[in-house]
């Protein structure tokens, strides 16, 4: 059995400009830059051959989806799992400012070695992770063959992270690709 997913982040937000740390309980939706981004991710994933989107509740991600499925004239499904992470008292502040107040959290955010790291109140990175990846081993019982998933920025790091793909960072509307091959799971090109 063979499955494809393109994974990707959603557009930007108001408080992606603003800087601000953003996670589940903040549910903001796409500013004009984040719509024309979207707009933009359907063209990178024109000639995919997506058959489905599956994605997060939240308005940035959902409104991302549909610009894309708009376009490809596909479904998209809700999943309320596939949601970001919680970040507690982190949501909604300024990075700079967790940055000081708290940069042994933030510092190591999207490092690999790190999976227990949370913010007061919050969800851990491991336990974001493992409710995501329950998600994509329940997607590879269904019917299609290529699917895209929309999520956030905090979940598709932690999700590169446990798959061993180094990165910088995630841009809004960056894709990538995952295999899922005869058991196995493993990223399939870079970033785009």
């Amino acid at each position: 059995m063979s499955k494809k997913f393109y994974v990707f982040r959603h557009g930007e937000t108001e408080l992606n400009r603003q800087k601000r740390w953003q996670g589940a309980g903040m549910d903001y939706e796409l500013n004009p830059d984040g719509c024309r981004q979207a707009g933009e991710l359907a063209q990178k994933l024109a000639g995919k051959n997506l058959e489905i989107i599956f994605s997060s509740p939240l308005k940035r991600a959902l409104q991302t989806a549909e610009a894309v499925a708009a376009v490809m004239d596909i479904p998209v499904i809700v999943n309320k799992n596939l949601r970001e992470c919680f970040y507690g008292e982190a949501e909604g502040q300024l990075i700079a400012d967790l940055k000081k107040n708290v940069p042994d959290i933030v510092n190591n955010w999207t490092h690999p070695d790190f999976w227990d790291i949370r913010f007061a109140g919050g969800e851990s990175k491991k336990e974001s992770l493992e409710r995501v990846l329950r998600v994509f081993d329940g997607l590879c019982q269904e019917k299609y063959a290529v699917m895209g998933v929309a999520i956030h920025g905090g979940t598709m790091a932690a999700l590169l992270n446990h798959f061993g793909y180094v990165f910088t960072q995630i841009a809004n509307c960056a894709v990538f690709c995952l295999l899922y091959e005869n058991g196995y799971w493993r990223v399939d090109g870079e970033l785009f």
